[in-house]
C-alpha cells in the first residue's frame, strides 16, 4: 500500500507515492517536457545528480532506491518531493511513472542496472565506468542498439569549459600533427566515508573503492574522465598498451594505488603516470606535436609554438553558468526528446575506457596488451 507520509517506513514496494511534475524552469524550455527519471543510489556522488536538478529547474524525479531508508527520506525534496522510495531497485525499474533511470551506484552494479533499466524499455543515464570489464561493457552497448534506447555515460568533465577549449585547439591542429599526450595525476586517498563493504580477506567493513570486485581499477574509477578527453583528441583506437602497478602504498588493498601506463593509439604516444597517495601534488598533461606543445594543470594552459613567444591558452568558464553535471542532464533530456544518440553514448565510453582495460590486462597478465585483445 502507497503512503504519502515522510515518515512511512520502507519496505520492497512503494514507500510514498508520486505527485504531479513541478512547473517547468527557465532554464529548460517551458514547452518541452523532460522523462521522468528514477534515481538508483543515493551516496556521494548522487548528491551532485540531485544539485544538477535544482539547477536546471524543469525536472521531476519520479522515485528513489537505496538500501538505506535514511538517504531516501533526506534526498525527498524539490524536485524529488514526491517521488515514490523502493528499497529494492527492480521496483522502480518496474514503476510506469520512471522514464529514465538514473545509476549512481558501486561500479559493480552499473552494467547490470542499466540493462535490466533497458529491458524495461527505459533510457539510461549511468555513472562511469560502463562496466567492470570490457565484455561487460559490450553488453551494455549491444543492450542500447536492440531496445533502441538512449544512453549517456557520465563522463561530465566532457562539458568541462577547460576541456572543450583544448580539444578544440589540438583538433583544429595548432599544435601540428600530435605525437605525444604526457598525463601525471595525482591524488589524495579515496573519500573514507563512503559505502563500506566487507573486505573477504580481513573480514572488516571499508570503503567499496579499496575492492577490486566493487571498484574495478583504479584507472577505472578515477582515471576514464582524463581518458575520455585524451580519446577525443587523439580521435583513433587503441593499437598496444604495457602497464606496471599495484598496492603499493596501501597493500592491504586489492585497488591499485601506484601505476605507470604506455601505449599507442595508432601513431600517438601516450604515457600516464597514477598516484593516489601524493595528495597536494600537481595534476599535469604535456602535449606534443609538430609544430608546439601545450602544458595543463587545470590552472592554467600554455602554449609554445616553434618561432613565437609561450602564450596562455583562454580556458574561463562559458556564459552558460551551468555546471557539468547539469549540462549532461541538458543534453541527456533533449537526446531522450529528440531519439538522438548520446554524444556519451556507450560504444564512445568503451573507446575512451579501453586504456583502462587495457591497462588492468596487463598489469595482472605481465603482458603488452594490443587491439586484438579487443576484436
Amino acid at each position: 500500500m502507497r503512503n504519502r507520509e515522510d515518515t512511512a517506513s520502507p519496505t520492497r514496494r512503494a514507500l510514498v507515492g508520486g505527485g504531479l511534475a513541478a512547473a517547468l524552469a527557465a532554464r529548460l524550455p517551458a514547452q518541452e517536457s523532460n522523462a521522468k527519471l528514477g534515481l538508483i543510489g543515493l551516496g556521494n556522488r548522487a548528491q551532485r545528480h540531485l544539485a544538477a536538478y535544482r539547477e536546471l529547474g524543469g525536472v521531476e524525479v519520479a522515485a528513489l532506491s537505496d538500501i538505506q531508508a535514511d538517504r531516501m527520506r533526506a534526498a525527498r525534496n524539490g524536485p524529488a518531493a514526491d517521488a515514490a522510495m523502493y528499497v529494492d531497485y527492480r521496483e522502480l525499474i518496474a514503476d510506469k511513472n520512471v522514464q529514465a533511470v538514473v545509476i549512481a551506484v558501486p561500479n559493480y552494479l552499473h552494467a547490470k542496472i542499466a540493462i535490466a533499466a533497458m529491458e524495461a524499455g527505459k533510457d539510461v543515464l549511468m555513472e562511469k565506468p560502463v562496466a567492470l570489464n570490457y565484455q561487460e561493457a559490450k553488453r551494455v552497448a549491444e543492450a542500447a542498439r536492440k531496445h533502441k534506447r538512449i544512453v549517456a555515460v557520465g563522463m561530465q568533465r566532457h562539458y568541462a569549459d577547460d576541456y572543450r577549449k583544448i580539444i578544440e585547439l589540438v583538433r583544429g591542429g595548432a599544435l601540428g600533427e600530435t605525437r605525444l599526450f604526457a598525463l601525471n595525476e595525482y591524488r589524495g586517498d579515496w573519500n573514507p566515508r563512503t559505502w563500506a563493504a566487507k573486505d573477504p580477506q580481513s573480514g572488516k567493513l571499508v570503503p567499496w573503492r579499496h575492492l577490486r570486485s566493487l571498484a574495478g581499477s583504479s584507472l577505472l574509477e578515477f582515471s576514464v574522465h582524463s581518458y575520455g578527453f585524451l580519446y577525443e583528441m587523439i580521435a583513433a583506437p587503441l593499437t598496444k598498451c604495457s602497464a606496471v602497478g599495484g598496492a603499493a602504498h596501501w597493500p592491504e588493498r586489492t585497488t591499485e594505488d601506484a601505476i605507470a601506463v604506455i601505449a599507442e593509439f595508432g601513431g600517438v604516444r601516450v604515457q600516464h603516470t597514477y598516484c593516489g597517495f601524493a595528495r597536494g601534488a600537481d595534476w599535469q598533461l604535456t602535449i606534443a606535436g609538430g609544430k608546439g606543445s601545450l602544458q595543463y594543470d587545470r590552472r592554467k594552459a600554455v602554449v609554445r609554438l616553434t618561432g613565437s613567444d609561450p602564450r596562455e591558452l583562454d580556458i574561463s568558464e562559458g556564459s552558460d553558468g551551468l555546471s557539468n553535471e547539469a549540462r549532461l542532464y541538458r543534453d541527456f533530456f533533449r537526446d531522450v526528446r529528440n531519439r538522438s544518440q548520446s554524444a556519451l553514448n556507450p560504444d564512445f565510453a568503451i573507446e575512451a575506457t579501453k586504456l583502462a582495460y587495457a591497462a588492468w590486462m596487463s598489469i595482472d597478465e605481465n603482458r603488452f596488451v594490443t587491439d586484438k585483445d579487443f576484436a
